[in-house]
């Protein structure tokens, strides 16, 4: 009985910690760092009683909660090589990301996990593993320090226009957005 009446309190307590945060900040919203024209960063809404999320472009450091600074370096494509290919009328699209630690702690960053890619549609795309591309950045990074990588992924060669998002804790609402033109 008593330790029933323990979890019973503790699950408690984890729900009233989760209501306290308030959600005005999220660890996934991210601001600018370095300066950008306003014609190429725009904001945009799903809806209009929906907050507005920021868009920044290839190049732009980018300020995520307290934990991260990730820069989408560059884009390009890519037919693989002699041991992968994509399908045919599709394309590997390589994102090239530095990510730099911010806090005073220890953190780790996960390709597949902090990393969403869409097409225009909303399609979320697949990685793909290219031999010949670098490696991805997965791991831990001390505080301070920083890790870069080649994102990779098959897409369609008929598409133009993908977001890229980041997500620096899965347990919060929000994430940090990228528009990529190839």
């Amino acid at each position: 009985m008593k330790r029933a009446l323990s979890l019973v309190i503790g699950v408690g307590l984890l729900i009233v910690a989760l209501l306290a945060c308030d959600g005005s900040t999220s660890s996934n919203t991210g601001t600018a760092v370095t300066p950008s024209s306003s014609s190429t960063t725009n904001k945009t809404s799903a809806s209009t009683s929906a907050p507005a999320t920021q868009h920044f472009k290839v190049g732009q450091a980018v300020k995520v909660g307290d934990s991260w600074q990730v820069t989408v370096l560059g884009v390009k494509t890519s037919d693989g090589d002699e041991f992968s290919h994509p399908k045919a009328g599709n394309t590997y699209l390589l994102i090239d990301v530095s990510l730099k630690n911010l806090s005073s702690s220890e953190q780790v960053v996960s390709s597949a996990a902090n990393f969403t890619l869409r097409d225009s549609s909303g399609q979320e795309m697949d990685f793909a593993i290219v031999t010949s591309a670098p490696k991805t950045p997965d791991g831990k990074v001390e505080a301070g320090g920083q890790i870069r990588g080649t994102l990779a992924y098959e897409v369609p060669r008929s598409e133009h226009h993908y977001t890229l998002a980041f997500v620096s804790d899965l347990l919060e609402s929000g994430q940090t957005i990228w528009d990529i033109s190839i």
